[in-house]
């Protein structure tokens, strides 16, 4: 009896690691979330929005990984940027991911002598994936960068 009750925990674990590991992550705007970092994040500088050819070449990605992006950047003053991407699929997203973490070595070997005090914001900035997506937010307001992409993710 006691190895029957056993069997059937196990198997019910299974099939919970299971259901978890089929979970599809929903569509997500990436509009609305790269709009919605950039009209509730104080940043110290003005943000632009930035075409997608152009977010591509600073990130050294090409159209085949990456199904959309929207993306803003500040004067070049201050590290402050916002990219959201859509990849092709999850093992894009993964590409897309160390593009963005290459895009933070990036900017802190420019900023590092440029404007020493943006090295902060570029120390630990918000960078998240989900599914196929990835959130990129460089800025002084990491707990609202987190609560809004968090709003689109869950």
């Amino acid at each position: 009896m006691k190895r029957f009750f056993i069997n059937i925990l196990a198997l019910a674990m299974i099939f919970t690691v299971a259901g978890c590991a089929n979970k599809t992550v929903a569509n997500i705007d990436t509009d609305a979330v790269a709009d919605k970092l950039a009209s509730e994040i104080k940043f110290a500088d003005q943000m632009s929005n930035i075409e997608d050819k152009t977010v591509l070449k600073l990130y050294g990605l090409d159209e085949n990984s990456v199904k959309k992006v929207n993306a803003y950047e500040s004067t070049g003053a201050t590290a402050e940027e916002i990219a959201i991407f859509e990849a092709k699929d999850e093992e894009s997203a993964k590409t897309v991911k160390a593009a963005a973490e290459q895009r933070i070595n990036d900017q802190r070997a420019g900023f590092e002598d440029y404007q020493p005090k943006e090295m902060e914001k570029l120390k630990s900035p918000v960078l998240k994936t989900s599914g196929k997506y990835v959130f990129l937010c460089v800025s002084d307001d990491n707990s609202t960068a987190n609560k809004v992409i968090d709003s689109f993710i869950k």
